[in-house]
């Protein structure tokens, strides 16, 4: 069977390499390379059509258009990469070399659903969107529980929002996705509130959701609207919120 590995860039702050699920991810200079293997079995799109292309009618079309296109994972509601698209690549991204592959475009938008998801918690429930309305929902969107960014003072900020909130009566369903797995997660996370659920490799939410800084939080009202989105250091926005 032949096979292919695809690269994706995401800006991000660490540096230490890691592995997510079966792919091979490499961190350098503020960057991540995430690699996702290709196949027989792969569904591809080829963009300029919106067909369905076979693995092999992909490859030969590659290897007749040399630095043509590019091809991109989409991830599901469950954050893989379900499938790939075959995007032709544009005059100025031929003629420089640069692609970027993640950017802002796409991002949730305040005021409109939050597109579906279903993450599977460190507390071994899952966490479906569609079932969780009529509850506030804060997606955090991490790399790795450890430090820098995951410390005390970072994660306090959000379990006393969670708990403030909670003493008035209003229950909000805080999740956390990281690139570790199940055995890291429980290893990480200390006996202390931290102020969500983690939700072990997940980071391909991150992709679905085009976070290009982390740690980065969502918060979803009772309708599954986005009400807010803001950086780790911005969260005073969400947390001066009055909910009800």
């Amino acid at each position: 069977m032949s096979f292919r590995f695809i690269g994706f860039l995401l800006i991000i702050f660490c540096v230490e390499n890691s592995r997510i699920s079966s792919a091979q991810v490499l961190r350098s200079k503020g960057k991540m390379n995430q690699q996702f293997v290709m196949n027989d079995e792969t569904v591809i799109v080829n963009q300029a059509t919106g067909q369905r292309i076979s693995y092999h009618a992909y490859d030969e079309l590659l290897k007749k258009n040399p630095g043509r296109y590019r091809t991109q994972p989409v991830f599901d509601k469950y954050g893989k990469a379900s499938s790939f698209a075959l995007i032709p690549k544009t005059k100025s991204e031929v003629e420089t070399g640069i692609t970027l592959t993640l950017d802002e475009d796409g991002m949730p938008e305040i005021g409109k659903p939050i597109p579906p998801f279903v993450m599977n918690g460190l507390d071994g429930k899952t966490y479906d969107s569609e079932k969780l309305k009529g509850k506030y929902v804060l997606l955090g969107f991490w790399v790795k529980f450890e430090k820098p960014l995951y410390t005390f003072e970072s994660t306090k900020i959000i379990s006393d929002f969670v708990e403030e909130n909670r003493e008035k009566g209003i229950e909000i369903v805080s999740l956390g996705t990281t690139i570790n797995t199940d055995e890291e997660c429980r290893s990480a996370i200390p006996k202390r509130n931290c102020g969500f659920i983690p939700v072990p490799n997940s980071y391909g939410f991150n992709h679905r959701y085009k976070v290009t800084e982390t740690p980065f939080f969502i918060l979803i009202d009772k309708r599954g609207i986005v009400r807010a989105m803001a950086a780790h250091t911005e969260f005073d926005n969400i947390k001066e919120l009055s909910l009800r």
